[in-house]
This record gives structure tokens, C-alpha cells and sequence, in this order.
């Protein structure tokens, strides 16, 4: 593989829905960014997700009925503070018109469009009513505000249109160009506070006809102004599905909009953590590839997490030019987190390598190295999520051969339940809203439905038989 030196090498780490980024520490954060630093990503990006919480107090010394508000907000300044300590750059990512959960009223609600729940969702207020325009920017006149007092000093400000954005009116059709006139709008607000941000958006969600839309209201109303558009990858794909379709505005520069947080197969559903670390070996090269083919700037690498540290040590070791392939990469992490030196240095790679496709490894012979290496590396949190992947993996196996739910097997299926709490509560700590948003997008085993399935039916037989 070729060497590259991206100049934009964005890690993007939204604390939400109780994810890693959402609970942890300033020290933990800390160490996270330093070491993210290490590998070569250069800017630090977060997204100020207002779901669950309300308006009310959030800036005030008094804790209220929205104490929670004021203290996730100061974990997240706290957060920017880290990474700004580190030297990285700061960017906000910012969806426009998904406000708090006490601003929404019926009156100002935005309307979503039928058969496009996974583009048009959140807390959304309509634009085009000038008391929802008016709540918009108040909060991100706030918001701004508060950022620049604590002298937290973002370099850009980005832009998303959907995925907790959007609405379907008539007045505010076409979506993508109400959103950029809203975009640019709260743009000018922020450069009250800081003269020098950058404008920069999102392309997650965006349809050809969205970026042609958008590229001909830029170069008549902004031309010039938008630093870069970072372009949707799907899943599974290794380059954006709207390009060369898609047109930006002109001195646009492209970038990716990068998902880390799976192996390099998405159906294989080894993602957001659910069964340990994810590795995509594979499948991020291939993506630089395409991306330094187009000559793009870099990418926006969204992220949810600790659970996929292996894949941030590839993106950023990789775009940076500090490796060449991705072989390099995982030896020097072996090296680096398991004090691995020569052939453990190159087992380690291997065994970390072979996760790129989960449901194809030969867990007999995976078990037998990972204790022959691990005995030699030191006890961490690295070590102990690859540790849970394994037992993860083995009892699944186990418990998908087709059979009654005998004793046994249910005491396996509450140990394979147990050791994903573990892994949930003692290895990445994560809390309570974590586990019902991403354990719905990844799904249950199959085992798992049957299961759930067999004690309903057992439960409906029951009442039956009592009435």
C-alpha cells in the first residue's frame, strides 16, 4: 500500500445515548485523545445532542429539574478542553433544527416525511415558523457563548441535514437548501464569537439531488465559503454511493465521512462494541485508497467509542504516513499496549488481524494463541475487551446449535449474558441508554430470538391455563 499524509485527519466522537465519549471522564478523555494523537488524527469533533434533555437552567449554577442538561454540557466542554490542551483542532458538529426536549410544541413541529424514518428524526422544530427560526438560534447564540467564555476555541463548525434533522413541510421544500440558509445563519453567529471558524458540512444521508441542490445555492449565495464536504460512505462500501454523481460547490474541498465502529463486514453485525473490539483491516485502506485517488482532503472518522481503538490506530496510522499497511499498524499495537516484541509481535497482528471477518475465525485455534500471548501482556482494559470478544464468540457458538432449552443451556445462554454486562459495565463502563439504542441496531443472535420467543410463548400458554 501506497504512503499517504492527509491534512485533515478529524476524529469525530459524539457523546450520546450513553456511549463511551457521553460518560467518560475528563482523564479518561485525556488518555483517549492522546493516544488517538499518537497514531495521527489532528482534529477533535463532537456533536452537543440535546435528546433527553431540556433548556431550562442549563447554564446555571442552581441545579433544577435539568441538572442533567447542565452536566453532560460540562463534561463535553471538559472534553474540548482535552483535546485542546493536546493541540488538536476543534469542531462542532451541529444538526439545526433538533432542539431541546421542552422547546418542541405541537404548533412548532417540524413534519416528517413518510417512508424516511432513518433520514428525518429527532426533537425537530420547522424552520420556516419564525418562533422555531427564533429558538434555533437562540440556542446556538447560547451555546457559542458559553464556549467562547470558557475560551474553548473551535477552528470549524459542521453541518448536518438529517439523521436528527429535517422536515418535510411545503414551505420548507427543498429540505437541503432550507438547511444550508439555517446553516449559514447560525455560521454568522458563530463568527461573532470566534471571526475565524470554518464552515464546513456533513454529506451523512445526502442524495445526489441534494448535493447538486446545495451546490447551486453555494455558489450564488456563499461561493467559496464552505471549506469542505465530508461524503457519506455506506456500509460496506470503500467509497461514497453519490459520487461521481454528486457536484460541490466550487473550492470545496471533499472529504469522508468515515464509519470506524465495525469490522470490515457490516453484516456480519460485529459493531458498535456489542461483541468487544472491532477490526476492519481491510476495508480502511481501501478506503484511503479511493479517498487519495479523488485527492481529497481527509476525513471525518465517526466514531462511538472505545470498542473500535484498533480501527482508530489504522485510519489515523495509516493517513498520516506514519505506516504503510496495515500489518505495520497492528504490530506496532501489539507493541505498544502488549509490550510484544518480534514473532509476538507478529502473532499478535495476526491473531488481531483474522477479527477483520468475526463469524470465519476458528475460535479452537484463536483460544489457543490469544493464552499463549496474553499470559505475556500486561492486564488492561485492551487486553480484557479482546479476552470478552473470545468468550463472546465461543458461547455463541455453542449456544446457536439448535436444541431444547434444556437446564444447561439456559445456564450458558445467562453466562453469555453475563459476560456481555462485563464487557458493557466493567470494561467500557458504559451506562443504562447504551444498551437498548445499540443493542436495536445491531440485533439478537438467533439463539437469542428462539429464547425470547419460547418464554413468550411459555408465558402466554400460562395465562392461558390461570384464566
Amino acid at each position: 500500500m501506497k504512503t499517504y499524509a492527509f491534512s485533515r485527519r478529524e476524529l469525530y466522537a459524539p457523546g450520546h445515548f450513553g456511549n463511551w465519549y457521553e460518560v467518560a471522564g475528563r482523564f479518561e478523555m485525556r488518555d483517549m485523545l492522546a493516544e488517538a494523537k499518537w497514531w495521527g488524527f489532528n482534529c477533535y469533533s463532537d456533536w452537543f445532542d440535546t435528546v433527553n434533555l431540556t433548556k431550562e437552567s442549563r447554564l446555571s449554577s442552581v441545579v433544577s429539574k435539568c441538572w442533567l442538561t447542565k452536566a453532560f454540557w460540562e463534561n463535553k466542554k471538559a472534553h474540548f478542553e482535552e483535546a485542546q490542551k493536546l493541540g488538536l483542532k476543534l469542531d462542532l458538529l451541529i444538526t439545526p433544527n433538533h432542539v431541546y426536549t421542552d422547546q418542541v410544541t405541537q404548533e412548532l413541529l417540524a413534519r416528517q416525511k413518510p417512508g424516511e424514518p432513518d433520514r428525518l428524526f429527532g426533537h425537530l422544530l420547522c424552520p420556516s415558523k419564525l418562533k422555531a427560526r427564533k429558538i434555533i438560534l437562540g440556542n446556538y447564540d447560547d451555546l457559542f457563548k458559553d464556549l467562547a467564555k470558557s475560551k474553548i476555541n473551535l477552528d470549524s463548525v459542521t453541518f448536518a441535514a438529517y439523521d436528527f434533522g429535517g422536515c418535510a413541510c411545503g414551505k420548507c421544500d427543498p429540505w437541503i437548501v432550507t438547511f444550508a440558509k439555517l446553516s449559514k445563519e447560525i455560521h454568522d453567529i458563530a463568527l461573532k464569537y470566534y471571526p475565524h471558524v470554518q464552515l464546513r458540512f456533513c454529506g451523512w444521508w445526502w442524495s445526489p439531488e441534494d448535493h447538486n441542490l446545495f451546490a447551486d445555492w453555494a455558489d450564488k449565495n456563499i461561493p467559496g465559503t464552505i471549506k469542505g464536504i465530508a461524503l457519506w460512505i455506506k456500509y460496506n462500501d470503500d467509497k461514497p454511493a453519490n459520487v461521481p454523481q454528486a457536484r460541490l460547490p466550487r473550492g470545496c474541498k471533499q472529504d469522508y465521512f468515515f464509519h470506524i465502529g465495525f469490522s470490515d463486514d457490516r453484516s456480519a453485525n460485529d459493531t458498535y462494541g456489542r461483541w468487544g473490539p472491532m477490526v476492519a483491516p481491510n476495508r480502511i485502506p481501501r478506503t484511503l485508497e479511493t479517498l487519495n485517488n479523488i485527492r481529497g482532503e481527509g476525513f471525518s472518522a465517526y466514531s462511538e467509542g472505545i470498542s473500535d481503538d484498533v480501527n482508530k490506530a489504522l485510519l489515523a496510522g495509516l493517513s498520516s504516513g506514519k505506516f504503510s499497511t496495515a500489518q505495520e499498524v497492528l504490530e506496532a499495537y501489539a507493541e505498544r499496549y502488549f509490550n510484544a516484541k518480534g514473532k509476538f509481535k507478529r502473532e499478535w497482528a495476526n491473531w488481531i488481524y483474522q477479527w477483520a471477518e468475526p463469524r470465519t475465525v476458528n475460535l479452537k485455534k484463536a483460544r489457543l494463541v490469544f493464552d499463549r500471548l496474553a499470559s505475556k501482556a500486561p492486564d488492561t482494559w485492551r487486553l480484557d475487551h479482546f479476552a470478552s470478544k473470545m468468550r463472546l464468540f465461543e458461547l455463541n457458538k455453542q449456544l446457536d446449535r439448535k436444541g431444547a432449552w434444556t437446564a444447561p443451556r439456559l445456564a450458558m445462554a445467562e453466562a453469555f449474558l453475563r459476560e456481555r454486562e462485563n464487557l458493557r459495565r466493567k470494561i467500557y463502563g458504559l451506562s443504562l441508554l447504551d444498551e437498548p439504542v445499540f443493542g436495536a441496531i445491531v440485533g439478537q443472535s438467533r439463539w437469542y430470538q428462539e429464547l425470547m420467543a419460547s418464554a413468550a410463548l411459555s408465558k402466554k400458554s400460562r395465562h392461558s391455563a390461570e384464566a
